[in-house]
């Protein structure tokens, strides 16, 4: 290919996606509709990357809490696979608080 061509691994759709990688509460907000309206992660949030850096295509940038702090800054790119398929929405026991 041509040197002006794009990388076409950016264009491969890959497999094995990390689908149901994080287990999160049933009432986790929706990370897509999240990210599109540039709503950065909550402080104290887990790391992202720490849970999904062994599922990503190799030329995935690792800087996903980077990403996710900041959406705004980066764009997903075309037929990127929705981010509400990397969690597994469980009735994991909620932290109770004592009142």
């Amino acid at each position: 290919l041509p040197d002006w061509h794009p990388d076409l691994s950016i264009m491969l759709l890959v497999r094995e996606l990390p689908r149901g990688a994080i287990p999160v509460y049933f009432d986790h907000p929706d990370v897509m509709e999240s990210y599109i309206a540039g709503r950065a992660l909550p402080a104290g949030h887990i790391s992202v990357t720490d849970k999904l850096e062994d599922f990503l295509p190799p030329n995935h940038p690792l800087n996903l809490d980077e990403m996710l702090q900041n959406p705004f800054d980066y764009e997903l790119p075309f037929g990127h696979p929705d981010l509400n398929e990397m969690m597994n929405i469980t009735e994991l026991d909620m932290p109770k608080i004592p009142v």
